[in-house]
């Protein structure tokens, strides 16, 4: 949203954190690892797909619900 020359982004909350903050916290174990592994690369194949690039997957810009989804 443009906003009295103001660009404002509005997202769905999260409630995990980052995978940043999640690694930091958390020993994970190979199963979480699987899991988060495998909804980012689903996600970056659906991006790739509709012919758009992500150019800064990293960590911290990896949001993770309590649920277990990922966003990219």
């Amino acid at each position: 949203y443009l906003v009295d020359e103001q660009l404002w982004l509005v997202m769905e909350y999260m409630d995990g954190g980052t995978l940043s903050n999640f690694i930091r916290k958390t020993q994970m174990s190979e199963d979480e690892m699987a899991a988060i592994s495998r909804e980012c690369l689903q996600g970056l194949d659906f991006l790739h797909w509709t012919h758009v690039i992500h150019r800064d997957v990293k960590s911290c810009n990896i949001l993770l619900r309590r649920d277990g989804s990922v966003k990219l």
